[in-house]
This record gives C-alpha cells, structure tokens and sequence, in this order.
C-alpha cells in the first residue's frame, strides 16, 4: 500500500507523532501544553481524523526537536529492517513504510 490520499497521509504523520510523543513518555495533554493546543487535538492528530497547518507542524518539530520535514520520513517511525518494528504496526503498515523508504528516500 502506498500513500495515495490525503487521509493516509494524515493517518501516517499522526502515528509518527504518536510515536515519537510515547518515546518521550508524554500524555497528549504534555504534547498539547508544549504545542498550544489541545487534547483532544492531539488525539485528533495522532487517529488521522486532522490535518496540521504550518504553525502547529514547527511546534511540533520544536517540542520533538527536530526539523518539520523529519517527521514526515518512515525512517523516524521505523529502523532499516521494518520486520522488526514493535507490535504497533500491522504487516500491511510495514509494508508501506518499506515501500516508502524505497521509493520516495533514496
């Protein structure tokens, strides 16, 4: 699978920010106070159900610190190898995952 829709897109960056936000051992409430909204607008992020503009997208990347573009790359949701990624990913998103890495960054 592929990301071909916006809704897939939205669903990826919003597991990746999941991700990088549990690494951190933060709450969606941490993640919100850090980033100026709310909550619920974090969880609306993470499930895929939002989309975030320029503003929120820099404070993210500077609650994370890292650059915004960072946290569109499969490399930050997964390592080389994604067979070995956690129990969080279905075999369909592994596969997606690869197949971004193999066809969009290299």
């Amino acid at each position: 699978m592929e990301i071909k829709t916006e809704q897939e897109l939205k669903a990826f960056l919003g597991k990746n920010i999941k991700i990088r936000r549990e690494d951190r051992k933060w709450s969606q409430e941490t993640l919100g106070e850090k980033i100026g909204v709310s909550r619920n607008t974090i969880s609306d992020i993470e499930s895929g159900k939002d989309f975030v503009g320029a503003k929120t997208l820099l404070n993210l990347a500077l609650a994370f610190e890292t650059e915004v573009y960072e946290l569109f790359k499969p490399d930050n949701v997964c390592p080389d190898n994604a067979y070995e990624i956690p129990a969080k990913y279905s075999f369909e998103e592994k596969k997606t995952l690869d197949t971004l890495r193999n066809n969009y960054l290299k």
